[in-house]
């Protein structure tokens, strides 16, 4: 695959954009979505409300269509909300979805979906912050961890053997989820993807303060040969774990090749696209620990606005 035929564009508030059919966004309340959803003209614009955010009612956005999406797995949320919307109506117009607020899970169901429905392209956005309310320090999951399991829709074959297994994870802010992930698979080869360039300059120091927090497994040798690719770059993301991968003949080394998500909102599109383009029925699959809750505001202000457009 060359990623680099893959479209993207820098978007600025004070310029005129592309017109879409349908936009989708996921609520919470961080200024940097109602200024994207007010700044995007479609016919049909949406918010879509997860539960996994415990939002009140009167925390809800007024005078914009709602979806209120019931609890359950990736599939049993988003599946009634593409037949509400009648998403497979949409194969070939103008679809957007900003990626900003989606739970990770959830977005790489979407990304699947319209993949294997036939979908011509899609355009993502996403919103970078002007920076993370807490810094360092800022959570982004909150409660108990309910499970580590392979997303729906990247599941992979494994043949029994006894080599080891390979666990790429790409490491961001919450530290909380990347350690429950290496301690669960602290038997596998653990290979961290670092955000570099990141969002913005301190934001590398932030999430890699992170990161050596976790102490073990992490050891010196895996912080000083990690994979790196931007954080704002979903296709360069796909194209550096795709390189490494073949670098290394994981394929045929290791048992199972767990790609796990946990940094930025592009990071996890390049995991979900260089899967569903090269790995779907190999020993490869996307792994993810899901938490009970996530914040409702993480961030402030807006950096840069990036619009990436999928084409399949």
């Amino acid at each position: 695959m060359n990623y680099y035929m893959y479209y993207k564009d820098e978007l600025d508030l004070s310029d005129n954009w592309a017109q879409w059919d349908i936009f989708i966004s996921a609520f919470n309340l961080s200024d940097r979505l109602d200024s994207v959803f007010n700044k995007v003209e479609a016919d049909i614009k949406c918010w879509l409300v997860f539960p996994e955010y415990d939002f009140e009612e009167n925390e809800l956005p007024e005078n914009a269509k709602v979806i209120k999406v019931n609890e359950g797995t990736e599939a049993k949320q988003l599946q009634p909300v593409i037949q509400e919307l009648s998403l497979s109506e949409y194969k070939y117009r103008r679809v957007c979805i900003d990626a900003t607020g989606f739970m990770r899970a959830q977005l790489l169901f979407l990304l699947a979906y319209f993949k294997k429905s036939g979908f011509e392209k899609v355009d993502i956005l996403y919103c970078e912050p002007g920076h993370y309310s807490k810094k360092e320090n800022t959570q982004f999951s909150e409660g108990s961890l309910y499970s580590t399991r392979q997303v729906i829709g990247y599941q992979g074959s494994s043949s029994q053997t006894q080599k080891k297994d390979l666990l790429i994870v790409s490491c961001g802010y919450d530290s909380q989820l990347i350690s429950n992930v290496c301690q669960q698979y602290e038997n596998s080869v653990i290979v961290p993807l670092l955000g570099f360039p990141s969002l913005r300059a301190d934001m590398y120091q932030e999430s890699i303060l992170r990161t050596i927090a976790i102490g073990e497994p992490f050891g010196s040798a895996d912080l000083r040969e990690p994979i790196y690719a931007p954080a704002s770059d979903p296709f360069e993301t796909a194209f550096a774990i795709s390189t490494y991968i073949k670098d290394n003949n994981c394929l045929d080394k290791y048992e199972h090749i767990y790609l796990c998500p946990l940094s930025t909102k592009p990071q996890v599109l390049g995991m979900g696209l260089v899967f569903l383009n090269e790995y779907e029925g190999h020993n490869v699959s996307v792994l993810y620990p899901f938490s009970e809750k996530y914040s409702k505001e993480t961030s402030q202000g807006i950096s840069k606005i990036w619009q990436y457009t999928f084409e399949f």
